[in-house]
């Protein structure tokens, strides 16, 4: 059956992809209500058990204080809302290999992560035990190992290469480079033509070699990553051997030839043999441009300024955006860049359900840890005090906020970079951020309802726990946005009963002479 022109239409204005109609301010996807309601409940569920139970005290029982000693529930939730987004975005059957790649990638990294993350302490002793009973093999402490490192960094590496020569042997062979796909804009053949040449890519791809290697020199640092252990509270922290080329022995605080190079050495090594490379070959092709290029007898150009208009026309084609550096480096980097963004997506969600854990326990330390009996111990007690000293609720609640942010960039690029389409970003987090302006706008009502929860279990003994104690900042937050927003909707709507009226109001204009001659 032929398509008809309002089905073409459709297709033009919205995406397979889209989420949010710009035009008429609406959502295109409809959740089915039971999946609402069981997100909703589920949410309510898993913030009590992480409010109320796993805490680090003697107060606590010895079968909660162990389940629940990581966030786990809390975790799995917001996982569950990635996996959700994801479907929702690739919800269509024509993408649908890209959910599979997608959610494949994605439950790899959440069961990963999850383990490794929140269980490492006690999982590396039994791996310990058993490789030793068995193989005799030592097994390091993964976070620590200088292999870890290794594989990671040479990993994305050759992943970058290999898909950088592949697409080198596609242009060179007249194929495309099939970097974005269909999703019923009807664009992609247009967008295919407008790759960039043998030369172009070669350079481009060059340079963005470069400029990814001397993203890892910065990234695998020793102090690097002591940092982001710190921000993500992994308790990880390495030495140089750790960032080093894992043959040969090493020495930590050492220097010279007495310890092998450091990651960050063999990286910035690479950069500067790729760049030069990179700039020769746009170079060289700008001078083969401009000594080759025809131009009539009469022509008063001389070779020179022929060069040089080609010099300048080659560097803006490699800057252009759709056929230079930036496009190639989004192109070559896609294979390597959205698996490691779903990666750190599921990363930050972990680390942010451990931050939202330590804000809402500290909220309850808050009003039952006043002294060192009603703490547990002497040790408890100080760890409390000293955290509230230092506004550490606050300071956790933020992180938990940022790594949030973190999280959904980190997810919906992914997406949008596996598809190469910019429309995927930009619809995707136009939806999002309405979901989360309603969020904001309701999210006290769900805080007072768990304060409720937090009195009635008050009442029947069942836990002494304060985790949500009112007025508690996020609470005020969202009432405080609800309030301002429904005062600009109130002035708006006096504006426009106002200027409704005016025309009304407005005396009907006085007939010239020459108007009433013509009647």
């Amino acid at each position: 059956m032929p398509a008809s022109p309002n089905d073409s239409l459709i297709r033009r204005i919205h995406a397979y992809t889209d989420l949010y109609d710009e035009q008429k301010n609406t959502f295109l996807v409809q959740y089915p209500v039971w999946l609402v309601i069981g997100l909703g409940l589920a949410g309510v569920i898993v913030f009590m058990l992480t409010g109320f139970l796993g805490y680090r005290d003697p107060l606590e029982g010895d079968f909660t204080s162990k389940v629940f000693h990581e966030p786990w529930a809390l975790y799995l939730w917001f996982c569950a809302l990635i996996i959700t987004l994801q479907c929702s975005i690739l919800r269509h059957p024509r993408l649908r290999r890209y959910l599979v790649m997608t959610l494949t990638v994605t439950l790899f990294c959440i069961v990963f992560v999850g383990i490794i993350y929140y269980y490492n302490q006690q999982l590396i002793p039994a791996l310990q035990d058993l490789l030793e009973k068995l193989f005799q093999i030592q097994l390091p402490e993964i976070g620590k190992s200088k292999w870890t490192y290794a594989i990671i960094n040479f990993g994305v590496i050759a992943v970058f290469w290999f898909a950088t020569i592949r697409r080198w042997i596609r242009r060179a062979s007249g194929k495309p480079l099939h970097a974005s796909e269909d999703i019923g804009l009807g664009d992609e053949d247009d967008s295919r033509q407008e790759y960039p040449d043998m030369r172009q890519l070669v350079s481009g791809d060059l340079i963005s070699g470069a400029v990814l290697v001397l993203a890892l020199s910065l990234i695998f640092r020793m102090e690097v990553v002591n940092f982001f252990s710190d921000l993500i509270q992994s308790n990880v922290h390495v030495n140089t051997c750790a960032v080093s080329w894992p043959f040969g022995a090493c020495a930590a605080g050492g220097s010279g030839i007495a310890n092998p190079p450091t990651l960050s050495f063999i990286d910035l090594i690479q950069a500067l043999i790729y760049l030069p490379l990179g700039l020769l070959i746009l170079a060289l092709a700008a001078v083969i441009n401009g000594l080759g290029k025809e131009v009539d007898a009469d022509s008063a150009v001389s070779i020179g300024q022929r060069v040089v208009e080609e010099l300048i026309n080659t560097i803006k084609a490699a800057l252009n955006r759709r056929g230079g550096i930036a496009f190639n480096l989004s192109l070559a980097l896609r294979s390597v860049a959205w698996p490691i963004l779903i990666f750190i997506g599921v990363l930050s969600v972990a680390a942010a359900s451990r931050a939202i854990q330590m804000y809402l326990h500290l909220l309850s330390d808050k009003n039952t840890c006043s002294t060192v009996a009603k703490c547990g111990g002497q040790q408890t007690f100080d760890f409390v005090k000293t955290a509230l000293a230092s506004h550490q609720e606050y300071a956790s609640a933020a992180l938990a906020l940022l790594l949030g942010v973190v999280a959904v960039l980190s997810i919906v690029f992914s997406v949008a970079l596996l598809l190469f389409r910019w429309r995927v970003a930009e619809n995707s987090l136009r939806f999002l951020g309405l979901v989360g302006f309603t969020v904001l706008l309701t999210f006290w009502i769900f805080s007072l309802a768990l304060s409720g929860f937090n009195g009635l279990f008050s009442l029947t003994n069942l836990s002494n726990r304060v985790p949500f104690p009112q007025p508690g900042p996020t609470t005020i937050i969202s009432a405080a946005s609800l309030l301002i927003f429904g005062a600009y909707l109130m002035v708006q709507r006096v504006r426009g009963g106002s200027s409704a009226k005016q025309p009304a109001s407005v005396a009907a204009p006085t007939e010239s002479p020459q108007q009433r001659q013509q009647q």
